[in-house]
């Protein structure tokens, strides 16, 4: 059996674009490294629920967003690209309906709100202000599993704020501080608990935060550091298993993959075990559709790295260390 995987890049040294790779799940490797979409700069893709449409973050032309389906051929074929004046965003996300996107930008500290109709036309832009010293720098901004609430990591500001989708206006109704310098850079959500999982940047932790739906507010509930030494250390990416039983995160500056056990009434962590990821900067992984395995990609070192996982205890065995990808800084599995 083999599962794909989309990648993106950056396109700096030797990527030309988005990029597929395949997962054999009974030999263990990834193979068939492929080219999808020559484009500049594809560093975020998001799928809509379905998996017919591929929206990526690009610099073509004077940047914004490119959507694309990828059912119509053997590649990904371009629906349409949304103009942008301003810098290329860094994190997008598709609603339930696809017929919205998200956009958060970093260097302009602003999230937008598109509607998408067989074409992408802006909606709403919300500036985050900036806060005495601090530089608003929003890193993620995505719909809470209702999609009642829109939230927003800003690692600049040091919070996470909640939206709601009034029309096409966004007003925001919540703000969660995080603790002094974390810098919040993505958040994952329990499948069934009322919790969320922060991985903050600036300080490589993860806080835990008990979420209300009906308000969309967060808490403090106890923080986890992703270090256990004085080396460089930068939060990367979020993820838990289905089941919410394990959560994974990545040091991107101490190369390594966290895994802790997730309780199940409480939602609090137990650090299981950390591992080598055997690449330079990882910025992103993602398990596969059925948790059994872990696609780590690397920015600098140009490779990707698969572990099997154990369901039972969360811990990880290397399947392969080597595998050629250029310059990867997203992996979404298809």
């Amino acid at each position: 059996m083999t599962e794909k995987f989309y990648l993106g890049t950056y396109t700096k040294r030797v990527s030309k674009g988005i990029y597929s790779v395949q997962l054999d799940t009974e030999q263990k490797q990834l193979a068939n490294l492929s080219l999808e979409a020559e484009i500049e700069n594809p560093t975020y893709l998001a799928l809509n629920a379905d998996h017919s449409l591929l929206a990526a973050v690009s610099k073509e032309e004077t940047g914004g967003i490119t959507v694309f389906n990828t059912q119509q051929a053997e590649t990904l074929t371009k629906v349409s690209h949304c103009h942008d004046t301003t810098a290329v965003p860094c994190y997008i996300a598709f609603n339930k309906e696809s017929n919205h996107l998200l956009a958060a930008n970093y260097h302009e500290g602003h999230v937008s709100s598109y509607k998408f109709d067989a074409a992408v036309t802006l909606a709403d832009r919300v500036t985050h202000p900036s806060l005495e010293d601090k530089q608003p720098h929003v890193h993620y901004t995505d719909y809470t599993p209702d999609e009642k609430w829109i939230v927003v990591c800003d690692l600049g500001s040091d919070i996470v704020a909640t939206y709601q989708q009034d029309g096409e206006k966004l007003q925001r109704v919540s703000t969660y501080n995080s603790r002094k310098g974390a810098g919040p850079r993505h958040l994952a959500f329990h499948p069934t608990l009322p919790i969320a999982y922060l991985i903050c940047e600036l300080n490589a932790s993860i806080e835990v935060l008990g979420y209300d739906a009906e308000n969309g507010s967060f808490t403090f509930i106890e923080q986890h550091l992703l270090t256990t030494t004085e080396q460089q250390a930068w939060g990367g990416a979020i993820h838990l298993t289905s089941n919410g039983n394990f959560l994974y995160a990545s040091n991107r500056g101490y190369n390594r993959i966290y895994v802790f056990q997730v309780h199940e009434e409480t939602g609090s962590l137990t650090f299981v075990a950390d591992y080598d990821t055997f690449g330079s900067v990882p910025r992103d992984f993602h398990l596969s559709k059925d948790d059994r395995f872990i696609v780590i990609g690397h920015q600098e070192s140009d490779n990707l790295t698969l572990y099997e996982r154990d369901s039972q205890t969360g811990t990880l065995t290397l399947c392969q260390k080597d595998f050629f990808a250029p310059e990867v800084v997203c992996v979404i599995p298809y």
